[in-house]
């Protein structure tokens, strides 16, 4: 399995970035493409149901939640397993770590590289996303 990881550092203690960043559902609050977030329970767990800008719809599964992180998957195209980590790490008690962590197994290993990059494209934009909304950008 292929790993992406991303971060910042923001001069905010963790508790503060996590209380904008950290709710599963309402990622609408720092993602502002995102014009619909809503939660659905079932059975096979709890899901988000995100409504873009243009229009496109979004199905994720909550895998895995914490203090201060939350893992969740969606089918894409090409891959056959997406794993998305969303992470606050405390670095002093006035600046915290923003982590974004992309796990996933490709079809074919054959565009590697173009998946990388834009996996990489998509994090750095979430982050800078994040950091408007903490104020720190």
């Amino acid at each position: 399995m292929h790993e992406l990881v991303t971060h910042e550092d923001i001069p905010l203690p963790a508790d503060a970035v996590w209380s904008v960043i950290g709710d599963f559902v309402r990622i609408d609050k720092w993602a502002k493409l995102v014009i619909d977030a809503r939660l659905e329970e079932t059975p096979e767990g709890k899901f988000r149901l995100l409504t873009l800008k243009d229009g496109q719809t979004f199905r994720e599964r909550l895998v895995e939640q914490g203090p201060l992180h939350y893992t969740y998957t969606l089918p894409r195209a090409g891959l056959k397993t997406y794993l998305s980590t969303v992470s606050v790490k405390p670095v002093t008690d006035a600046s915290s770590r923003i982590e974004l962590i992309i796990r996933f197994e490709m079809d074919d290993d054959a565009s590697l590289d173009e998946q990388n990059a834009q996996m990489s494209a998509f994090c750095r934009g979430n982050l800078k996303a994040m950091k408007r909304a903490l104020g720190v950008a």
